[in-house]
């Protein structure tokens, strides 16, 4: 069971869909900025599942692209079963690699 991760983005500000941006470039990095962030929260999160309850954490992560400055930001949301679930994702997360 691979834990649940949702992928959010913005682009100046602005939610949006990878696939909905009329700029060929910018909806292919989306997309491709999209699929390697899921793998690498999913490589991340797949031990951090919680000893007590055996539940993994759910994450949303946003993707914020300013285009003036051609930089992107992310920001996750971890929701777990419990405080204990919740420091193992964030844990995990923080890890390098």
């Amino acid at each position: 069971m691979l834990p649940e991760i949702t992928i959010e983005y913005e682009v100046d500000g602005i939610p949006t869909e990878a696939d909905s941006v009329s700029d060929d470039y910018l909806s292919e990095l989306l997309a491709h900025s999209g699929e390697q962030i899921r793998a690498q929260v999913s490589r991340k999160l797949n031990a951090a599942r919680c000893p007590e309850h055996d539940h993994l954490p759910r994450v949303t992560v946003t993707a914020q692209y300013d285009t003036g400055t051609e930089q992107m930001e992310l920001s996750y949301h971890v929701d777990s079963c419990c405080q204990n679930g919740l420091l193992r994702a964030v844990s995990a997360l923080n890890r390098q690699g």
